[in-house]
């Protein structure tokens, strides 16, 4: 990119991109993209459908409620100081291996958070209640080391059972086999989780309420979005069971109906279209036998599938596939398949093709100076896809 980037200027690379790749835009079901206004702007612009990244959001979410009370800042500036100390000092190390050694506990270190990765908050808050007696003792052999009071390891245990399953669900939409139709029952989830009260939300109620304001207000527009909804419907884990209301299942059948009417008349133009004379000989040869002694198909209908479909029990969310699912009931669900293929394969977020600039680091190396980028290219893909084919090569 050679320019300011500003929302126009990426509606012209993207289009030009796709053009380059011999792309037709129609074809498009949706654009993963970030929260910045310019990418905001850049896809409305270029009239693509397009999506914020789930795995980017639940971060906003999250530091929204961790930012949201006083107390839980002051907890985390606590830990975070702790786990400074500990890095900072090989003598103060040494003696936590020796306490954790005594105590019998894991002889782990304190992990330090990172802002970029709200899960690595949750992580430091688990391994220091892991050692929590072992910094006791240290913090009763030196005066001057900060350390949480009784309290505050009951509201730092308390965040932990909040954040748990905000990480299970994050780390579900952030898989490589994970499909947009994972997002809205993954966020059904967590509104109910954060709503519920007991005795595990003492002192972090606050933080679950903004939380929760949060994720209604990051996710509102959600079943407005037809990539989203139609991916929801198409998988049978889910179906339109996790639907707020009928609206949405109503808006759904219309955008299933309008995509096979545009589908019908894409493939009659097509049958209309003129073909080569060879062709046109191949099909006499082949109308030589004669009609089919078979009775003919009757028309399928849209409604009658979507019907059926819904009648059938849902599938197991963690042992089966939704995409070996519908390959067994191909034959049973014609139209439906056919929507399934194209709005199932719709990632939820960006953190798969972040992987592979991951990769990218790794590749090239100091000692690999004179690495030209389509090698680099090259070793990248087989990085990748070897594992998919399971070295079979």
């Amino acid at each position: 990119m050679h320019g300011s980037d500003t929302g126009e200027y990426i509606r012209q690379t993207f289009l030009g991109m796709l053009q380059d790749w011999n792309i037709n835009k129609d074809c498009v079901t949706l654009v993963l993209r970030d929260s910045g206004a310019n990418m905001v702007k850049g896809m409305r612009l270029a009239e693509l459908p397009d999506l914020s990244c789930t795995a980017h959001s639940l971060q906003l979410v999250v530091n929204d409620g961790l930012s949201s009370q006083r107390a839980v800042t002051d907890i985390i500036a606590i830990i975070k100081k702790c786990a400074t100390h500990f890095h900072h000092s090989i003598l103060a190390k040494q003696r936590l291996k020796d306490i954790q050694k005594d105590l019998g506990l894991p002889q782990h270190n304190l992990v330090q958070a990172v802002p970029t990765r709200w899960n690595s908050t949750l992580h430091m808050l688990q391994r220091a209640l892991e050692q929590k007696c072992a910094l006791n003792i240290y913090a009763g052999e030196h005066g001057g080391f900060a350390y949480p009071t009784a309290y505050q390891w009951d509201i730092v245990s308390n965040l932990v059972e909040t954040l748990i399953p905000i990480e299970e669900v994050t780390l579900e939409v952030s898989s490589n086999s994970a499909s947009a139709s994972c997002i809205i029952p993954c966020l059904a989830v967590l509104e109910m989780l954060l709503q519920d009260g007991g005795p595990l939300t003492q002192g972090i109620g606050t933080l679950r309420q903004a939380m929760r304001e949060s994720l209604i207000k990051c996710f509102s527009k959600l079943e407005d979005m037809k990539s989203v909804v139609l991916a929801c419907l198409l998988d049978p884990r889910y179906k339109n069971h996790v639907f707020s209301s009928d609206i949405t299942l109503s808006k759904a059948k219309e955008w299933l109906n309008e995509d096979v009417e545009s589908a019908a008349k894409q493939s009659s133009q097509e049958e209309h279209a003129p073909v080569s004379c060879i062709h046109r000989i191949d099909e006499m040869f082949s109308s030589l036998p004669g009609p089919h002694t078979g009775e003919p198909l009757a028309k399928v209908c849209l409604d009658d599938e979507l019907q059926l479909y819904l009648k059938e029990p849902v599938i197991d969310r963690r042992k089966e596939d939704p995409l070996q699912w519908w390959k067994q009931n191909e034959g049973r669900f014609k139209l439906l398949t056919t929507q399934a293929r194209k709005f199932l394969c719709s990632p939820p977020s960006s953190v798969p093709s972040e992987r592979v600039f991951s990769e990218v680091s790794a590749i090239y190396e100091r000692n690999r100076s004179r690495l030209t980028g389509d090698h680099a290219e090259q070793l990248c893909f087989l990085h990748h896809n070897m594992v998919i084919l399971d070295w079979a090569y």
